[in-house]
């Protein structure tokens, strides 16, 4: 998916780690963000976000991308 000018590559949504899952149900989003991208994708993801909406709009970006959650 392109995110900013950015692309970043996902794992299908029957691919997510499970830890990923749990750490986002539990509210803790860059954490399940982090497990989702791997090490290197997150460190160019954090490049470009800067504020709480920005990870709030990269994880819809996501969702509407896998076709999870509400958009």
């Amino acid at each position: 998916m392109m995110w900013r000018g950015k692309r970043f590559t996902l794992p299908s949504a029957s691919e997510f780690p499970l830890a990923a899952i749990e750490a986002e149900e539990e509210g803790k989003v860059l954490l399940s963000l982090r497990m989702i991208l791997g090490d290197e994708q997150y460190k160019t993801w954090r490049g470009l976000a800067t504020t709480a909406a920005d990870a709030e709009h990269f994880s819809q970006t996501i969702m509407r991308e896998l076709g999870r959650g509400n958009p």
